[in-house]
């Protein structure tokens, strides 16, 4: 799946607050504080519609066919 990027210009004041944001949950930047609030709007969409809450986002390693881990 393609993403694109987009460049957005933020006033003074949302950017102090993504600041705050930044600092309390200690990510690495504002652009990884508006994805992270982009993402719970987007479960608690899913939510709405469907009555169902989407599970942790877990890392998959789907490098290798199914049943091959650890055979070389």
């Amino acid at each position: 799946m393609r993403t694109k990027e987009r460049t957005v210009e933020v006033s003074a004041e949302l950017q102090e607050r993504l600041e705050v944001l930044r600092q309390a949950h200690g990510l690495p930047s504002t652009t990884a504080v508006l994805e992270r609030l982009i993402s719970a709007a987007i479960d608690d969409t899913v939510y709405r519609m469907t009555g169902i809450r989407p599970g942790p986002k877990l890392a998959i390693d789907n490098t290798q066919a199914p049943g091959r881990e650890g055979s070389q």
